[in-house]
């Protein structure tokens, strides 16, 4: 008991001597330090060649940004559509009012580049700067109606427009067709930076084997996907149901929430070695009587081939969690895979797909 007496009345000696000393020392006065970031900025590319048909090659250019800067910069206003009241307010001669949106686009963005693309037969093409694109939608509906015995035939035709940002560098004279298993160069040049260059090699066409692959696959059941072996390594195979037929027209947030409540979110996405020649695939349906009066619905499955860069930046790049400017989650930011003289990636993919039924 003495002994541990001694221990707690020594402890105490210790801390008032601590006290004492620590007050009668004298510390500097901290202050902050604006610290400002004195390099030169680079071009940050992310680069596609995408040999599906229909779907374009893109370039976006960026620059690295200040701290202190805004990731995004007001640029001007949309008209969305105009609002009609019900009932004019009393008092009021305005039957309605137009509804207009903000425009941002990135503050980092380079519109004003030399953007060129070559292969290894000397062909070149020049991709322009396109901010947006227009699309027009043709909506017919049936207005034929009867009325005291006559059928009156009023057929109408509306054309809905919408504009879609894309802020990208694309062909836009329709003549880049980029083919499998060629060598494809980047040069980019831009006022006040470095030159950046790229080199790549695209993939082959993967195929998937139809033929192995059932017409209509069980929810419940696992199944394999089977494709022909080529010269490519890498890969990634991707399934998700088609916009399901059970909602109609209605809001693809309201089908991905009937994917996620009645499916448990049965897409799937894996990357695959193309030389093991197959892969298993288990939809993970609910296993819930509830659900088994399911509409059969659309599924698509698709494999997707890649070259080096690509599969360094977005798959080796997500195991490694680096951080990616593309995805959600972390993977390649501040990297440069394919690309000398900056950031960024120059990449390309292939991909082959089929269209499966599926039931629960």
């Amino acid at each position: 008991m003495e002994l541990n007496l001694n221990f707690k009345y020594l402890y105490k000696i210790i801390f008032a001597g601590l006290i004492l000393i620590l007050s009668n020392c004298s510390f500097p006065e901290w202050e902050w330090e604006d610290l400002e970031s004195d390099y030169d900025h680079v071009l940050n590319v992310m680069g596609m060649i995408n040999l599906d048909p229909g779907n374009p090659s893109f370039i976006g250019l960026y620059r690295t940004t200040n701290l202190d800067e805004l990731s995004q910069i007001f640029v001007g206003v949309d008209t969305v559509g105009y609002y009609e009241y019900d009932e004019k307010e009393e008092g009021s001669d305005e039957e309605g009012f137009w509804i207009i949106d903000s425009i941002y686009e990135p503050a980092a963005l380079i519109k004003n580049a030399a953007v060129i693309i070559s292969d290894d037969q000397e062909n070149t093409w020049q991709f322009t700067f396109v901010d947006n694109f227009i699309t027009v939608d043709t909506v017919y509906v049936d207005t034929t109606f009867s009325m005291y015995g006559y059928t009156f035939n009023w057929d109408t035709t509306f054309y809905d427009t919408n504009e879609i940002r894309i802020n990208f560098y694309l062909d836009t004279t329709g003549t880049f067709k980029p083919q499998p298993n060629t060598n494809y160069f980047l040069t980019i040049n831009a006022n006040g930076y470095d030159p950046v260059t790229g080199t790549m090699r695209t993939p082959t066409y993967p195929t998937i084997i139809d033929s192995s692959l059932l017409d209509t696959i069980k929810s419940s059941s696992p199944y394999d996907v089977n494709w022909e072996l080529n010269n490519n390594k890498q890969g990634y195979l991707t399934t998700e149901l088609i916009l399901p037929s059970s909602f109609g027209e209605q809001s693809l947030i309201d089908s991905s929430f009937y994917i996620r409540q009645y499916w448990c979110d049965i897409q799937y996405e894996s990357s695959i070695d193309f030389i093991e020649g197959s892969a298993t695939i288990d939809p993970h349906y609910c296993d819930d009587p509830e659900f088994n009066n399911l509409n059969p619905e659309l599924y698509l499955i698709r494999l997707t081939a890649m070259d080096d860069n690509y599969y360094n930046y977005f798959i080796e790049g997500e195991l490694e969690e680096y951080s990616n400017m593309l995805l959600d989650n972390s993977s390649t930011k501040g990297r440069s895979v394919g690309i000398e003289g900056g950031f960024g990636f120059f990449g390309s993919i292939a991909s082959d797909y089929k269209i499966r039924v599926i039931i629960p």
